[in-house]
């Protein structure tokens, strides 16, 4: 089912009593999680609404939970985030359990809203996610279509009491870089960037591109972060992907080098102040960066270890001295980086 379907479905209340809601975009999937909760009145909310953690609840938690009747209420609602078995993992379920968990499904009264929220993919191999399939509605949050991400953003202007024309905001989605297809970037991402416009201009104070091109991220940078999320994810083919957008677009492989040895040294500064159990606000402060900018690289230090790091460096500073002195190819360098370290 489509986003947009099922919101009009649960604000005329025509409710289904199995859902799964998964993806990438965590921003959409909090909206939906959130409208399921104003479905349950608020003075019988601690009765009739039970979230439970799908990391660490078991079986017989999860069978109490669906087998609750509501009290003074139609419908009550569970709402399970992350199930580890949509992952494919079996941290707390073995197979008898998965076949049990499948049974319970089968047999759900009408009585109750079951509904499973995953952040991220989904194992549509599992017997669990097949019996969701067939009984209940499954809705993926995908990026939004352009007039979607259009109206989005006005309203997040329009919230914060901020003017924008829909041309600059057009201006605006285009440098975000939101809609290429090889982007990682979240609306949650796209909002940071609206924070960052919004609190840089006065109340009565628009908005503009000279203002837009001159605080946000260039289009450049979000191409290193990619680069940087797919080496770290060893997708060989979408780095290369990237590097020839960039390197189609005017980018200099030397330009590029000296931009991912700029981040990877942002990224390994951070691990280091991290081992030292630095909060996360006094890094940010340390290292004079922008919310984006660090909460991009505190998720980029997840992929990389320091030993990693390093190597990298230390291949693009070698690289960058033989391609000045004639001793290497450009292109053959990048490659070689991306072929090395996406192994």
């Amino acid at each position: 089912m489509e986003r947009k379907k099922l919101l009009s479905n649960l604000e005329n209340r025509n409710i289904e009593q199995i859902y799964l809601i998964y993806g990438k975009e965590s921003f959409l999937i909090e909206e939906i999680q959130e409208k399921f909760k104003t479905l349950v009145d608020e003075a019988m909310m601690d009765f009739n609404l039970s979230v439970l953690d799908g990391k660490e609840t078991n079986l017989e938690e999860f069978r109490s939970s669906v087998e609750t009747l509501p009290f003074m209420d139609e419908k009550r609602y569970i709402i399970v985030k992350d199930f580890e078995l949509l992952k494919g993992k079996k941290k707390n379920f073995n197979d008898s359990d998965e076949k049990e968990l499948v049974k319970i499904l089968e047999n759900i009264s009408d009585t109750t809203v079951l509904v499973f929220i995953t952040h991220g993919e989904v194992d549509k191999r599992k017997a669990i996610y097949k019996s969701i399939n067939k009984r209940g509605v499954v809705c993926e949050m995908k990026k939004l279509d352009d007039m979607s991400l259009l109206n989005w953003c006005k309203l997040q202007f329009s919230n914060r009491n901020v003017s924008i024309s829909n041309s600059d905001i057009t201006y605006f989605i285009e440098a975000t870089g939101y809609r290429d297809r090889t982007s990682e970037m979240t609306l949650g991402d796209v909002e940071q960037e609206i924070i960052k416009l919004c609190s840089y201009v006065d109340n009565d104070e628009a908005i503009t591109k000279d203002i837009i091109r001159n605080l946000m991220n260039s289009r450049v940078e979000n191409d290193i972060f990619q680069l940087i999320d797919m080496i770290g994810n060893k997708n060989a083919k979408r780095s290369f992907k990237i590097l020839n957008d960039m390197i189609d677009s005017g980018e200099s492989i030397l330009g590029v080098f000296a931009m991912l040895s700029r981040q990877f040294n942002h990224i390994i500064q951070v691990k280091y102040l991290q081992e030292d159990k630095m909060p996360q606000a006094v890094i940010k402060d340390t290292l004079k960066m922008h919310p984006y900018t660090f909460n991009k690289v505190v998720r980029q230090a997840k992929n990389y270890d320091e030993n990693g790091i390093v190597s990298i460096l230390n291949y693009i500073s070698d690289s960058d001295y033989k391609i000045k002195q004639g001793l290497m190819e450009d292109h053959l360098a990048a490659e070689i980086l991306i072929a090395k370290y996406c192994r």
